[in-house]
């Protein structure tokens, strides 16, 4: 089994997904073709690319994580949301990854020989000019546009991507059935929650795609997710590992059958259930 599975969703949209279980979005249009992030960086990601497509690529960062951005030395530009900037910093990208090593060797330990692996692949690298772009950027592909809407939250930076003519967000990890809103820039839960239904009186749009798996939400689980997270609290949340500083990690969660997945969550720190 390689290292990265394609899956195309349609003629000009491809989904590319690593084993460790973060994806990135291909666009396709007359002219340009544009890369919706670049993953953790540990193998080449160029390859299925250039499987799918040999137009000009123009790439882009949903957010500024490692498992987003981790693969950004591999193309000589990428644009990013000025907010998110700071987190390209290599000591920062370092320290994701380190967290993720730790994690691993605690609780996945048989995955551990495979990250050490993983993390020696050599392949051309460059120091990438980093551009950044501003909410409603339009990203023209020729006969294909792409718009990135500011959605702060998991990230200062974070966007979610509009494709219009085919009434798809693609949400990176600014929306998820399972939404990690436990850093110290983090809003409050009812300040996510209220951020979310302004977004869902958007119109035009069907449908949501993530970046942590191929699945396909509804429109309305905007609104669905919003009135979960005001339905959390201190007493029906639980203690997490996931590793965060001196901020513990609680977990709110409620079965998801209603959209294919065993559960629908939150992560989040006790600051962020504000007053």
């Amino acid at each position: 089994m390689g290292y990265f599975k394609t899956h195309k969703i349609d003629d000009d949209s491809w989904y590319i997904m690593e084993m460790l279980g973060v994806g990135v979005y291909l666009f396709l249009g007359e002219d340009r073709a544009l890369l919706s992030d670049t993953g953790n960086g540990y193998m080449d990601i160029r390859k299925p690319i250039s499987k799918i497509t040999d137009k000009p690529l123009t790439v882009m960062n949903t957010h500024g994580h490692a498992d987003h951005a981790g693969g950004n030395t591999q193309f000589r530009e990428v644009y990013i949301h000025p907010a998110d900037l700071p987190m390209l910093d290599p000591a920062f990208q370092q320290e994701q990854k380190d967290l993720l090593f730790g994690y691993v060797r605690k609780n996945k330990p048989i995955l551990t020989p495979a990250l050490h692996f993983l993390n020696t692949r050599k392949f051309e690298r460059f120091e990438p000019s980093v551009k950044t772009f501003e909410d409603c950027h339009r990203f023209d592909l020729g006969g294909r546009v792409i718009e990135a809407i500011h959605f702060p939250g998991h990230s200062p930076g974070s966007v979610i991507l509009a494709d219009r003519s085919a009434g798809t967000l693609y949400a990176g990890d600014a929306i998820n059935q399972g939404m990690f809103l436990f850093f110290t820039y983090s809003p409050t839960l009812s300040e996510y929650a209220s951020a979310l239904r302004k977004l869902a009186q958007l119109e035009g749009f069907e449908r949501i795609r993530i970046s942590h798996g191929t699945m396909e939400f509804p429109f309305g689980f905007i609104e669905y997710y919003a009135d979960f997270l005001e339905r959390a609290t201190l007493e029906k949340s639980a203690l997490t590992d996931i590793p965060n500083g001196d901020r513990p990690v609680l977990k709110y969660a409620e079965p998801g059958e209603r959209y294919g997945v065993p559960e629908i969550s939150v992560h989040f720190a006790k600051e962020n259930l504000g007053d």
